[in-house]
């Protein structure tokens, strides 16, 4: 082996060793870009759970009260109950099998 090929193998060597680092730059950066994203779903789902849902409920009791007031106090409570106790058993359905991870 000639000076001349063990240069050009260093040449070559020191390349892939560019690339290789090229590479390994860009996978972490795109890991480390996936668990920020993972770790921000995580977060806005819970959010989206813990605000989410009493807001839901407010918001539907409101708008009953807004639309429905000629209706008599009876049939109110039957209009609220109904849905609200729906919501609620499916919100707790919901919590009994949340998970935050996504």
């Amino acid at each position: 082996m000639t000076d001349i090929e063990l240069d050009k193998l260093f040449e070559q060597s020191a390349q892939n060793r560019q690339t290789i680092e090229h590479i390994n730059r860009t996978v972490m950066r795109t890991v480390r870009r996936d668990m920020r994203r993972k770790a921000l779903r995580k977060w806005a789902k819970l959010l989206g759970i813990c605000f989410g849902l009493p807001v839901a409920v407010v918001v539907y009791i409101y708008a009953l009260f807004v639309f429905m007031p000629d209706m008599p106090e009876q049939w109110q409570i039957i209009s609220i109950s109904i849905p609200i106790a729906t919501i609620l058993v499916l919100a707790a359905q919901r919590l009994h099998y949340f998970s935050p991870e996504v």
